[in-house]
């Protein structure tokens, strides 16, 4: 039986992808692609065999469609050699259900373009189908996105036909380009995170897809992904009731990628595109549809899409990468109730990126989890850094025992976990967020403590409980990321997965997994000592965790994972270098940036080699970016204004990498938050070099981030800290600017906000210096103003935290100068008050 002229584009895919394979591969790769589909089997083994030179199908398809084919399909659209505006048609290169897409070129002299011009089909120019195909129109033209193909042109023709001209697109659709170039799951995960960057982009702009499928996501030969075919898109908020009533009676949809709420004919919003895009994964991983559906009536097969849950996608190519977090992250995507999946297409990506990096998911099994999920959601903000804690070691702690019977102990002690979770949690957080917070930390390292104990010689467990202490040090108060404030809670933590690492690396030298881990561990405690003012000891931790990672890389040299952490050592033994408050010197400094460069040197080179990681060249963005701050505080001790132009043209760099991260990933919070912090260091720059109106911009712009970013996790510590700085920028552009009001009213705020975290976490030294600074800036501004008595409030304040620096660290030089400093400050202000006290009281 003759196939439908439709049916040869997927005919045509199929040999495309197949023309070049190995004979003997060609039948598996037929199956995966169309399970079952024994009409199609045929046609390409036909055409295969008709024409085995048959390489340039795409461009030549009359090469490989037999002719009585390619007659019937002129026959039904006699639209080649027609005049479009400017453009010429040259030949069919697609259909779909609302029109047929021609490739053409520009036939006048302005200039030479390819593109392609979609034109209605004759017979379906309907009311409700010019509706929709202007509507399509309509959503291309506000959508300017590097990976959604580009709406060029449009209009009617001669007799009345209306057409649009969009970006000619050379590519094959997604699964096939993933075959045929063999990629891993790592690769097809960053190229499907590529289109949910672009989804992200239309639903921000308002638009919902509603046909997502591999053959609308079209990849190039250099790898870039385009979105195609928005002929059934809908604008959210825009002709609701109609479009409702439309989807209803026409169930306007592709049903292997549908949505159940689509097959039902609901009304449906951004969840559905997230469904369809899970769809698309699934296929991507297994080489299978989630529900195999076969040719039946609209209800039939509403009740199919609707009701038969997914299968888990185990039985896929690479069984043991699609266990776990990997299978719960795509049938999240795919449950059947909206409100269970995940709430946007940037979620979704998010959730892929932390897979890749090897952290917690929010995707979990549908057990347990969805029940404390209600529990969560009344108190979201209370328990969402305790939810970290949780969900990280109950899943990393179970999986891998080994041994019957302490497996059985450590489900019973999970269990024992999970009732305290729901249950007793709860009751602390009517008293307060932070008891709560607190609360589960004290549990977490309970639980982690008593599986110490029982360890013994058991090393993959203690492997695992060093993992838990950092993850769990890291949500206590691991620098610039969310964490609760507890500075020494967190070196603690740090301090026993350190002591668990020493014993097994002791006893088990050429464990390198163990050696890597302690190279982290000794990394964090140095991070935290610098934090809390430790200075000498902070470096002697970094310089061991360099140590560790060398030795790691000598002895695995080709194995990224080890070269990048010794890419982060470096960074972060420069950064213990050249702190300020340990009295860092011009050397001291000049040697911190030869070690930010050695660690940029490694990053590039690693994103060189793997240019679809974005870690690595969001790490390159960060080695700017210490650079850049190494030379602005070169600047204030040399006095040098170079050393400001060298830091200004690095975070310059910085913020190119940074803007097309949060560009290419606009839910990725590390994201948004790097990229305030580039915002506040160009704007740094740019005041020391007297550019105010330039750094106030910046810094305002930084400043929106981190508010946003504070507002969505209130309990966030270092979102509170962001915020705090910022205000205390601004205000030094104001008052740079000679705005002094507004001034000193932001730096109040930075002042009242550290006064808190201060109070929280007093063994943050950051914290206090901090403190220290906005207390002497609000001295000077309030001097100037002639609020002499708040000045001099001010700087006893400053004064009296110097004199508790200076007794912790009697030999610091710098902390003494400064001790000097606002004695004389004081001084100077409390003499003239006596004075003046005196003259009015005799």
């Amino acid at each position: 039986m003759p196939r439908a002229a439709e049916d040869w584009l997927r005919v045509k895919e199929a040999f495309e992808a197949v023309a070049d394979l190995a004979p003997a591969e060609r039948a598996a790769f037929l199956h995966r692609f169309g399970p079952g589909d024994e009409s199609l089997r045929r046609e390409v083994e036909s055409l295969l065999a008709s024409d085995a030179q048959a390489h340039g199908f795409i461009e030549d398809p009359s090469r490989a469609i037999p002719r009585d084919a390619l007659e019937r399909i002129a026959a039904e659209e006699p639209f080649v050699a027609r005049q479009f505006g400017p453009y010429r048609t040259i030949r069919e290169i697609g259909r779909g259900g609302l029109g047929t897409v021609y490739l053409a070129a520009r036939s006048d002299a302005a200039y030479e373009k390819e593109v392609a011009v979609k034109l209605l089909r004759r017979g379906l120019d309907t009311d409700d189908i010019l509706r929709r195909f202007r509507n399509e129109r309509q959503i291309l033209a506000r959508l300017d996105h590097p990976n959604i193909a580009r709406l060029i042109d449009g209009g009617t023709s001669e007799d009345g036909l209306p057409f649009f001209v969009m970006e000619y697109v050379q590519g094959t659709s997604l699964n096939i380009y993933c075959e045929t170039h063999g990629l891993t799951t790592d690769e097809r995960l960053q190229l499907f995170r590529t289109v949910c960057a672009a989804i992200t982009y239309a639903h921000q702009n308002l638009v919902i897809h509603r046909d997502l499928k591999p053959s609308n996501i079209l990849v190039t030969n250099d790898g870039e992904v385009k979105l195609l075919d928005f002929g059934i898109a809908k604008l959210l908020g825009a002709d609701e009731e109609v479009a409702s009533q439309t989807m209803t009676s026409q169930r306007v949809m592709t049903p292997d990628y549908a949505s159940p709420e689509q097959a039902r004919g609901e009304a449906i919003n951004t969840t559905s595109d997230v469904y369809s895009l899970g769809v698309v994964l699934y296929e991507l991983l297994t080489g299978a549809k989630p529900s195999r559906l076969t040719s039946q009536g609209a209800k039939e097969l509403a009740s199919t899409i609707t009701g038969r849950s997914p299968e888990r996608p185990n039985a896929a190519r690479d069984q043991k990468t699609l266990r776990g977090d990997l299978g719960n992250i795509v049938l999240k995507a795919l449950r059947k109730e909206p409100p269970r999946r995940y709430e946007s297409a940037a979620q979704f990506s998010e959730d892929i990126r932390r897979y890749l990096e090897g952290l917690p998911v929010r995707a979990r099994k549908d057990t347990f989890t969805y029940r404390a999920s209600r529990f969560v959601g009344r108190h979201r903000l209370a328990v969402a850094a305790a939810a970290i804690i949780f969900v990280t070691l109950v899943s990393g702690i179970v999986m891998t025992a080994r041994e019957k019977r302490k497996a059985d102990r450590r489900f019973n002690d999970v269990r024992q976990m999970a009732n305290s979770f729901i249950f007793e949690v709860d009751d602390a957080i009517q008293k307060g967020p932070t008891q709560a917070r607190a609360m589960l930390v004290r549990r977490t390292l309970t639980y982690l403590d008593r599986l110490a104990q029982e360890s013994g010689n058991d090393r993959e467990l203690q492997l695992e409980l060093a993992a838990g202490y950092l993850k769990v040090g890291d949500v206590q108060g691991m620098p610039y990321r969310p964490n609760l404030g507890d500075s020494t809670g967190a070196l603690a933590s740090y301090r026993k997965a350190e002591e668990i690492l020493q014993s097994v690396t002791a006893t088990d030298q050429g464990n390198l997994e163990a050696r890597r881990y302690l190279s982290i561990a000794w990394q964090s405690i140095g991070r935290l000592q610098s934090r809390v003012g430790d200075w000498s000891t902070a470096l002697a931790s970094e310089r061991e965790a360099v140590a560790i990672s060398e030795a790691l890389v000598s002895a695995d040299p080709d194995r990224a994972r080890y070269r990048s952490l010794l890419a982060d050592n470096y960074l972060h033994f420069g950064e213990a270098l050249y702190k300020p408050e340990r009295g860092a010197t011009v050397a001291d400094h000049r040697e911190a940036i030869a070690w930010f460069r050695k660690a940029l040197h490694l990053h590039e080179a690693l994103g060189a080699a793997k240019p679809g990681n974005a870690s690595y060249r969001y790490a390159a963005g960060v080695d700017y970016e210490y650079i850049g701050i190494a030379f602005t505080q070169l600047g204030d001790l040399t006095g040098d204004p170079k050393n400001y132009a060298a830091a200004l043209e690095n975070h310059r760099a910085e913020l190119k990498i940074n803007e097309a991260l949060a560009a290419s990933d606009p839910g990725n919070g590390t994201y948004r938050r790097i990229l305030a912090d580039v915002y506040s260091e160009v704007g740094h720059a740019q005041l020391n070099l007297k550019r105010t109106t330039e750094a106030l911009e910046n810094f305002r712009r930084s400043l929106s981030i981190f508010e946003a970013i504070r507002a969505s996790d209130p309990t966030n510590v270092e979102a509170q800290r962001d915020v705090a700085n910022s205000y205390f920028s601004v205000s030094q552009a104001l008052a740079q600017s000679g705005d002094l009001s507004a001034a000193l009213e932001l730096a109040g705020k930075a002042v009242a906000i550290n006064q808190e975290l201060s109070k929280a976490d007093p063994a943050n030294a950051e914290t206090r210096g901090n403190l220290l600074v906005g207390l002497e800036a609000l001295g000077e501004m309030r001097e100037k103003t002639g609020d002499v008595d708040g000045a001099l409030e001010n700087y006893q304040k400053a004064l009296l935290i110097l004199e508790s620096l200076s007794k912790a660290d009697p030999k610091n030089v710098t902390i003494r100068q400064r001790v000097r400093i606002e004695e004389a400050n004081v001084a100077r202000i409390k003499k003239p008050v006596a004075v003046d006290r005196q003259a009015t009281n005799p």
